[in-house]
């Protein structure tokens, strides 16, 4: 069996564990890190795997199983809803109820009495079957570390949040005369929109120097690490780049034959936005590699 034969196989049995691990725990808390820890995957990198296979945030996907199962249990079984909702993770029979009535469209008081003609999802996923977006060929680079000023946004990744911070750190970059020939705008998403609450969602705007300084204030001063990284090219609106990393994470990643470092990922913008069509945008999209 080849490298990437094994590779691939490796990351199914990943996911599959991690699956097992959901479907034996709805009762638990679920967290990402926990979940994260059962995959062996980076934490880093853990939801855009396992979102780029499911088709739905990891969020989702739990939330689904867990009112799929409530609704058979109330269907098949003389639970009260409180015992019910325990048995499926919620704390409390009012917020089953409201998730419930949000999916199904009844409470499940009224599911009981008289079944509501729902089309169950099944929750067995065939990734085989799944749907290639793209087939992008990245290139193999070995890259030093960058030095880099940044300003952290908490909230939005799009609109004002991420606008404040490009122009808090150029501005910060002209008054210290840190542009120079080789200068790169660097963005650094940590969290995913379809798991974390939009006004938490961090995003570090980056601008690369040439020399060591003192953070000052809400300006900040780090070193991305150097090493091997895949570098995608993203063509079009920042919009669908979410297409592009899905590509990444559910098709090339298996099928490459290479380890993820626990690093984060890195975007690099390549054209300004201000003065660009949004078709004629490029992004490079940078995955850390053992």
């Amino acid at each position: 069996m080849s490298n990437k034969d094994e590779t691939k196989k490796e990351h199914l049995k990943r996911i599959n564990k991690v699956l097992l691990h959901i479907n034996n725990h709805l009762d638990d808390k679920l967290s990402l890190s926990t979940l994260a820890s059962v995959s062996h995957f980076s934490e880093f990198h853990f939801h855009r795997i396992m979102r780029a296979y499911l088709n739905e945030s990891l969020f989702s996907f739990v939330q689904r199983l867990r009112l799929d199962k409530a609704a058979f249990m109330l269907e098949n079984t003389r639970e009260q809803v409180q015992d019910i909702a325990t048995n499926v993770g919620y704390e409390s029979a009012a917020s089953l109820t409201k998730a419930f009535k949000k999916r199904f469209g009844v409470s499940p008081q009224d599911f009981r009495s008289k079944p509501a003609d729902v089309d169950m999802i099944s929750s067995v996923l065939n990734i085989n079957k799944m749907e290639v977006i793209m087939n992008i060929k990245p290139k193999i680079k070995k890259i030093s570390p960058k030095k880099v000023i940044f300003y952290l946004s908490i909230g939005p990744y799009e609109g004002e949040g991420t606008a404040l911070a490009w122009k808090k750190v150029c501005d910060f970059a002209s008054k210290k005369k840190l542009w120079g020939f080789g200068t790169e705008m660097i963005g650094l998403s940590y969290d995913d929109p379809e798991i974390t609450e939009s006004e938490k969602l961090r995003y570090e705007a980056c601008i690369t120097i040439s020399k060591t300084i003192e953070a000052e204030g809400e300006i900040g001063f780090k070193i991305i690490e150097g090493g091997n990284y895949a570098v995608f090219r993203h063509n079009g609106p920042y919009e669908m780049l979410n297409n592009t990393y899905n590509y990444i994470y559910k098709q090339w990643i298996p099928e490459s034959g290479y380890e993820l470092r626990d690093l984060p990922c890195f975007e690099k913008y390549l054209n300004d936005p201000d003065k660009t069509r949004p078709e004629k945008l490029k992004t490079d999209i940078y995955i850390p590699l053992q």
